[in-house]
């Protein structure tokens, strides 16, 4: 067994931890909307217009906080007219990037049922690449105008009077890729086009930029040619993991998996860096719109489905522990993506739903939401690897871990990133007696293992009653763990 202390200073306290952080991302991809978001009112599955009521509950759960949508590259071909008024007006389109027949069942409306229904924001992500200002405009104006005219006029037919008054607003996806392969120079041009239109019909909006193309170097030149900082409120970055195959994959592939993390650090401190340069006068906010693991199996084919594992959820607790602790910089974050596609929160089968590991993390770090970083320090054994990019070796500590204070709570949560050594933790509270105690252990027998609609509880959080002194809390995190402390100080 090893050993660890994490070493917390309660009155030494940083950024808010923005709700945002642990947001989602919903694409028009194989079964994420549909059958696993919408089934249509005459479904016979139990739903709210059209909407999965049982999705509904496991969102409204999560107290999920903000939800991306309509992609991904399906963005930069979706015109959003297609998806508003009666359904059996709607244009049946071709979904040009994930190679499937396009419905328009689920568009504008539905959407923001959804989110309303769930208790999100909605963010909208806008059509740069086959799309024009102009489209963009209209949206906005279907969505956010309260005046006369021809569109609100149309919104209020379609069942909707007052302005659904959506906040966010991307200027396109992967501009550098499937969104119209521009230079970041060039992206600069047409964002520049876009949000001084935007901007000047709703000043009250929040309008993301594309960034990170094939590295740091085009967000640098996107930047660097867009020098008006009043159009820009954050920056978005994109990462995907893979380490060997979903459920079956070695110890030394789990243990790179979690090195991989280095690179998403290096990917949050090269932007920050570049904002910090380039809009010293303003805080813009990276915004990590689209992350999560991404394994072999999942192809276009089978609609990006995968299993979803234990060690994918360890892993989704290690990156949002790497999220608030740059909640200085990181606006929001979501992962990809909501359902059946990717590392989701759910898989659906029919009228059958069962929540993932990666589910259950997300519940147990909702108490970090909105609350302050305090600064801690990890003293913990360390084991090398190489992360994807980065060219060199790296050290990488078996316990990943992210502290918050909210009133007389402190709350920790534990990753532990090795697949076969359990940790004894000790947490150290440094200037704070401990009042109360309690946590929760989110662990298996294997790394491997997933639920299943067999099994859906086969991973699964339990309570557990760590060892309690003065000031100090002693737990054993096992191998392939996720844990979460709450405190309460005196």
């Amino acid at each position: 067994m090893s050993q660890a202390q994490i070493s917390v200073w309660t009155a030494l306290r940083g950024a808010s931890i923005s709700p945002n952080l642990y947001g989602h991302f919903a694409e028009h991809l194989g079964r994420c909307i549909y059958e696993g978001i919408w089934v249509g009112p005459k479904s016979r599955i139990a739903n709210q217009r059209g909407l999965r009521l049982d999705v509904i509950a496991a969102l409204s759960e999560l107290h999920a906080p903000v939800i991306r949508w309509p992609g991904g590259c399906f963005a930069d071909a979706y015109h959003w007219r297609d998806g508003i008024g009666r359904p059996e007006d709607r244009p049946k389109t071709v979904n040009l990037w994930w190679r499937q027949s396009e419905p328009n069942d689920f568009g504008t409306d539905e959407f923001m049922h959804f989110c309303r229904s769930v208790g999100a924001e909605p963010y909208i992500c806008l059509n740069v690449g086959s799309g024009s200002p102009r489209e963009a405009l209209e949206w906005l104006e279907y969505c956010n105008y309260g005046g006369e005219s021809t569109l609100t006029a149309l919104r209020k037919k379609n069942g909707q009077s007052e302005p659904y008054g959506v906040k966010f607003w991307g200027v396109g996806n992967e501009n550098w890729g499937c969104g119209g392969r521009y230079s970041g120079a060039d992206y600069a041009k047409q964002y520049i086009r876009f949000a001084t239109y935007l901007r000047a019909f709703d000043p009250s909006i929040q309008l993301i930029a594309c960034g990170h193309g094939p590295g740091p170097a085009w967000s640098h030149d996107f930047c660097d040619a867009m020098s008006h900082a009043d159009l820009i409120d954050h920056i978005s970055v994109h990462r995907y993991f893979a380490r060997g195959k979903g459920a079956e994959f070695s110890d030394s592939e789990y243990r790179s998996l979690f090195g991989d993390l280095h690179t998403m650090e290096r990917d949050i401190q090269a932007i920050d860096h570049l904002l910090g340069y380039f809009y010293p006068d303003k805080h813009v906010g990276l915004v990590i719109d689209e992350w999560g693991v991404w394994h072999p199996e999942a192809h276009t084919e089978n609609g990006l489905e995968q299993p979803n594992t234990l060690r994918d959820a360890v892993f989704a607790g290690a990156c949002l522990n790497l999220f608030n602790r740059y909640a200085r910089r990181i606006t929001m974050a979501n992962i990809a993506q909501t359902i059946n596609v990717l590392q989701c929160l759910a898989h659906t089968s029919g009228a059958k739903m069962v929540l993932t590991p990666t589910y259950h993390v997300f519940e147990m770090m909702r108490p970090h939401m909105g609350a302050k970083l305090l600064m801690d320090e990890t003293s913990c054994d360390v084991y090398e690897t190489h992360p994807a990019g980065l060219g060199r070796k790296m050290e990488t500590g078996f316990i990943s871990s992210s502290v918050s204070l909210n009133g007389k709570r402190v709350f920790l949560t534990l990753a532990n990133q090795t697949p076969d050594i359990d940790v004894e933790t000790k947490i150290v509270l440094k200037d704070a007696s401990i009042a109360t105690v309690a946590g929760r252990l989110l662990h298996a027998s294997k790394p491997s293992d997933v639920n299943s609609f067999t099994e859906p509880k086969k991973v699964y959080p339990r309570r557990i009653k760590p060892e309690a002194k003065k000031n100090e809390v002693v737990l054993v995190l096992p191998a392939h763990a996720f844990a979460s402390i709450s405190i309460t100080i005196g």
